[in-house]
Formats: C-alpha cells, sequence, structure tokens
C-alpha cells in the first residue's frame, strides 16, 4: 500500500470515528446502570483517583477532555465549589447531560474535539483526560493540545486501558466483533511510556485503576452487548464487601506485581514542566 492511499485511509477512518462519536446517542449513564454497585463503584473510581491527584486545592480553574456527560466535574463541583471548571466533548446531547448534572455558574462546557481545543496556549492549571485516548485516532495530537493549553508547571492526569489486563482482553473482543466503537485500542506500560515522553511530558506517577472492575466487568459487558439490554445487576451488601475488598487488595498490591493481571486501565500523572521542551508539531 502506497503512501498516499495510506493517508486516504487515515483520513477516512478519522472522519469516520469524529462522525460516530459527534452523532452517537448514548444512554444516560445514571439509568442504564441504576442499581449496580459494582459498576458505578469501578466507574467511579478512575474519577476519584483523578481528583485526587489533580490536586485542585492550589489550582484556578481545570479541563477536563472529552468530559461525556459530566461525572467527573459534577465531583469536584462537591468539594471545589469556587474552582472554574471547562468540560469540552464533541457530543452534543452527553454536553446538555453535562450542563444539567452541573449547573453551577462556575462550570462551563464547549463543544470541541479533543485533538483542536478552542482554547489559547497555557489556560489551565489542570487538566483530565478519561477514557479517552483509546478512542481517538491520533492520540499525540491530543496530548500535545493538552501540553499547549496547560500553564508551565501545569499537572494533567489520564488513563487508558491497558494491554494486558484481563478486563480488555474479553471486553475488546467484544467491542470488535459486535462493532460497539468504530476504534478502540490498549496499551502496553512500555507504549504509555514512550507516547508521553514524545509529547513532551513529565511523568509523575503511573499506577493501575478499576481493580475491581477487572473480574465483574467482563461478565456485566457480556450480558449487555450479546443481548442488547439493561445490564444485569450487581447490587447489596456482597456488592458492597466485595468492592471493599478489592480496593484494599489494589493498595496494597503494589504498583507493578499484578497490574497486568488485575488492573483495568493504566492510570498516570504527568506534568508540563518549563525545562522540557515543546513537542514537535503535528
Amino acid at each position: 500500500m502506497g503512501k498516499n492511499q495510506r493517508q486516504k485511509n487515515a483520513e477516512m477512518i478519522k472522519k469516520s470515528t469524529e462522525k460516530f462519536y459527534r452523532e452517537a446517542r448514548f444512554e444516560e449513564m445514571d439509568s442504564l446502570f441504576s442499581g449496580n454497585y459494582v459498576y458505578m463503584h469501578t466507574y467511579y473510581e478512575t474519577k476519584r483517583r483523578a481528583i485526587e491527584n489533580l490536586d485542585l486545592f492550589t489550582a484556578k480553574n481545570v479541563l477536563d477532555v472529552g468530559c461525556g456527560q459530566g461525572h467527573l466535574l459534577k465531583l469536584i463541583s462537591e468539594s471545589f465549589e469556587k474552582l472554574e471548571r471547562i468540560g469540552a466533548d464533541l457530543n452534543f446531547e452527553d454536553l446538555k447531560r453535562a450542563k444539567r448534572r452541573c449547573s453551577s455558574k462556575k462550570c462551563t462546557f464547549v463543544l470541541a474535539e479533543a485533538s483542536c481545543l478552542p482554547f489559547i496556549d497555557e489556560s489551565f492549571d489542570r487538566v483530565a483526560c478519561t477514557a479517552v485516548l483509546e478512542h481517538v485516532v491520533d492520540e499525540k495530537k491530543v496530548l500535545r493540545e493538552i501540553w499547549r493549553v496547560l500553564n508551565n508547571g501545569g499537572v494533567a492526569v489520564l488513563d487508558v486501558p491497558g494491554k494486558y489486563h484481563l478486563q480488555n482482553k474479553l471486553s475488546d473482543f467484544f467491542v470488535k466483533k459486535y462493532d460497539v466503537f468504530p476504534f478502540h485500542r490498549e496499551y502496553s506500560e512500555k507504549q504509555v511510556k514512550f507516547l508521553i515522553a514524545s509529547t513532551g511530558f513529565g511523568l509523575l506517577s503511573f499506577n493501575t485503576a478499576r481493580f475491581v472492575g477487572s473480574f465483574f466487568l467482563p461478565i456485566i459487558e457480556t450480558v449487555y452487548t450479546c443481548n442488547r439490554r439493561k445490564i444485569v445487576w450487581c447490587k447489596g451488601i456482597i456488592a458492597k464487601l466485595v468492592c471493599k475488598i478489592g480496593d484494599k487488595l489494589s493498595s496494597s498490591c503494589g504498583k507493578r506485581k499484578y497490574l497486568k493481571l488485575f488492573g483495568g486501565s493504566w492510570f498516570f500523572k504527568i506534568k508540563k514542566a518549563p525545562q522540557l521542551s515543546q513537542p514537535n508539531p503535528v
């Protein structure tokens, strides 16, 4: 395949992917998983981890890239009411839901692509980007945009699905088999670190998230994908106990030994340091 043809194919993928996420009619998350304690606990684990690592006590503003239905900004609003919060997403319907969920005057939502953010250079102290990079065609371009809008010394927190995690092995099979998303990828630890370094960031921390979900989400997602109906419930005292034990295991397993099997996603914190050179232009 020639270079011109590869470029044409890449452009077609980019357009079809953006079109999908722009026009998709995603279900309301809270109603879709109502009563499913395990899923919601797992879903919010990454959001809670992001807030802990963003160090918002010293920030004036925060940007959520690919904010979806506004769950992260809603959680931030509960503890940081005076903080300026901005969410950017490609899907207009999800932005309307996010606006209803987080209606504070300090919370603004913008229709925008993650690879072309409508903000001037060095606009934000903090940036969050959770469960986004795996769905975009050019993740380097997204990271360069995050680098551009971050202030010098600013911090960004992101997560991506791990290539060797058991949960993602099964999830990815159904994603591709049933064409759930038009574009999806997983990352090895080496790939994540190379991606961070090649886009001009300094790595502050690297760990895992969604530990509990690695045991339950494959079953939940399989039932949903195969039957196209409400996800099976997993609630009650047993579910809460399992999540509590899982959280303890997740924090005590260390940073590397068990992550490739029992984690759900790589979770990393990066910094735009003044001494680092600007990433190469696209």
